[in-house]
C-alpha cells in the first residue's frame, strides 16, 4: 500500500502521522492475534472434512464442523471474562497440556471403538 504522505510539511504533522500509523499497526497486530486463535479449528475442520465422503456434505455437516471449530477455538483463544485458555495453561505447565492430550487421544481411541 502507498500512502500519499505529501501533506507532512511540519513536525507536528509528523508526529500526527506517526500516532495514527502506530494505532492502525495496533489494530492489524490484534487482528493478527485474534486470527491465530482460529487456526486450530480451521485446521480440525479441515481435517475432519476429508473423512466425511463428498455425498454426505451438506448443511447438517458444515453445521457440525462450523459448531466443531467453536469448540475447539473456544480451548485456544482467551475469554473476556477469564484470562485462562489452553494456550495459557500450556505456557504456565508444560507438563499439564501432556496430560490434556493424553487424556483427550484415549477418549477419541475409545469412542473409535
Amino acid at each position: 500500500m502507498k500512502y500519499n504522505l505529501s501533506h507532512i510539511n511540519s513536525l507536528q504533522a509528523l508526529q500526527k502521522e506517526q500516532k495514527a500509523v502506530r494505532q492502525r499497526i495496533k489494530e492489524e497486530e490484534n487482528e493478527l492475534r485474534l486470527k491465530m486463535y482460529e487456526i486450530p479449528g480451521e485446521l480440525a475442520a479441515a481435517g475432519a472434512n476429508t473423512f466425511i465422503p463428498k455425498i454426505l456434505r451438506g448443511k447438517i455437516t458444515n453445521a457440525a464442523l462450523n459448531g466443531g471449530k467453536k469448540l475447539i477455538n473456544g480451548f485456544f483463544a482467551p475469554s473476556e471474562k477469564q484470562n485462562g485458555n489452553l494456550l495459557t495453561y500450556a505456557a504456565k505447565k508444560p507438563a499439564g497440556i501432556l496430560s490434556i492430550l493424553q487424556k483427550g487421544f484415549k477418549l477419541f481411541k475409545a469412542i473409535k471403538k
